[in-house]
């Protein structure tokens, strides 16, 4: 029945003389060996490796002023179903179509995977094989210079008569409203971000907290030079009730030297709780929402959200080398320096903010237009605080190593 169903609506696009349809599909398999991935390894610990694969069918059609796309997605471990076994595994990773209204307003309903800015606070989350996308609405006006972009998304679980209970999925959000502004001039771009996420209290049907985050972007292009600053504050409630009131800011310079490489030198800062402070009953630790949890403070993960600095917060000093152009290769070399932002303590007594150095290698070959394939290798070299905050006394060196092969043809255009 669903190759009959599919046959139908392929055929019905085809025929259609005005239609523009495209169907496409991407393979990722990735190799991963774990040695210290994520928290340390000790004396007793054995390495991790297994194989996780993405597989996704796209369909993009367009009719007018209408596009719409349609993204059925299976993500999986190699060897997770036994085998002559039929398991469910497909999903929708998006499902949306968009109306262009006029020549400045569009107008786009469904679910759909959505990046904005440097990805930092808001992503569709590339790197996990799963990926992440939002069940909503978004409005955009582009015109020249100017960019208005809003999202807004109310999830439930269930179809109900009365009431708004979300108490099912109680760890999401049960209210979205994010708010993109740009303003791009000569060599300067103004931006700002503002999002409002909402939770429903643990324990009741009627009761939310809100948060809401927001913050400039500056950013400055000229030439080979390429400036940017990040500030963002957050207020509200978190998802349990408490009060917020944490900040974020990031600064980074990159120069290219010519189609060989460019170098990148920078910093993020995420302020934290202070752990010598037991009469503070506010949540200091700022979080990064939607945002990317991978590559931005080191490929090997271990500070991604506020329990993994256990909310002390986080300093990120970072060195980037990019070989941009070799014989289709990408050669990357980034260095992390990285601490907590506030006091920690350990057996009643304050404790060094040092955390970690790592160190990531990253070669990206471009085989042909379809065939990616990427390499990397992370190690990491933590202090005698990383072992506190772990809550495990580390041993040797801690490494990971990754292999991924991206291959995405075209079936029909």
């Amino acid at each position: 029945m669903k190759r009959i169903l599919i046959s139908v609506i392929f055929i019905t696009l085809f025929l259609s003389g005005k239609a523009q349809l495209k169907i496409d599909a991407e393979y990722r398999p990735r190799f991963e060996f774990r040695d210290g991935y994520y928290t340390l390894k000790t004396d007793e610990s054995n390495p991790a490796y297994f194989v996780t694969q993405r597989t996704r069918l796209n369909l993009n059609h367009t009719y007018k002023n209408v596009t719409s796309r349609l993204s059925i997605q299976d993500s999986r471990i190699w060897g997770e179903s036994k085998l002559k076994t039929d398991v469910q595994g497909l999903s929708v990773s998006e499902a949306y179509f968009k109306i262009n209204l006029n020549d400045y307003w569009a107008f786009t309903a469904g679910r759909q995977a959505i990046n904005i800015d440097n990805k930092r606070l808001f992503t569709a989350a590339n790197w996990n094989q799963i990926g992440l996308s939002h069940d909503g609405i978004t409005l955009d006006y582009i015109k020249e210079s100017f960019n208005f972009k809003t999202i807004t998304a109310f999830n439930q679980t269930k179809i109900s008569n009365f009431g708004t209970d979300y108490s099912a999925l109680i760890s999401n959000y049960k209210f979205l409203n994010v708010i993109w502004l740009e303003k791009k001039f000569e060599n300067l771009t103004l931006a700002n971000l503002t999002i409002t996420d909402g939770f429903q209290k643990e324990g009741t049907t009627n009761t939310d907290y809100y948060r809401f985050t927001t913050g400039a972007v500056i950013k400055y292009k000229k030439s080979v030079n390429d400036i940017q600053l990040r500030g963002f504050y957050q207020t509200g409630k978190n998802k349990t009730g408490q009060d917020v009131s944490a900040y974020y800011t990031s600064a980074s310079y990159e120069r290219k030297f010519g189609s060989i490489f460019n170098l990148t030198g920078g910093f993020e800062y995420m302020s934290g709780n202070d752990l010598s402070d037991e009469t503070n009953e506010k949540d200091n630790a700022f979080d990064i929402l939607y945002g990317s949890r991978h590559w931005f403070n080191g490929m090997m993960d271990y500070f991604s959200t506020p329990k993994t600095t256990k909310n002390a917060g986080l300093v990120n000093g970072y060195l980037k080398f990019d070989f941009i152009k070799i014989k289709n290769w990408k050669l990357s070399t980034h260095y992390h320096y990285l601490a907590l932002a506030n006091e920690y303590v350990y057996e009643d007594e304050k404790q060094d903010k040092f955390l970690a150095n790592e160190l990531d290698l990253v070669g990206t070959w471009m085989v042909n237009d379809i065939i990616n394939l990427q390499l990397g290798y992370g190690m990491l070299f933590g202090g005698k605080t990383l072992e506190y905050v772990k809550g495990v006394e580390g041993d040797g060196l801690q490494q990971y190593f990754f292999t991924m092969i991206t291959v995405k043809p075209t079936f029909f255009e």
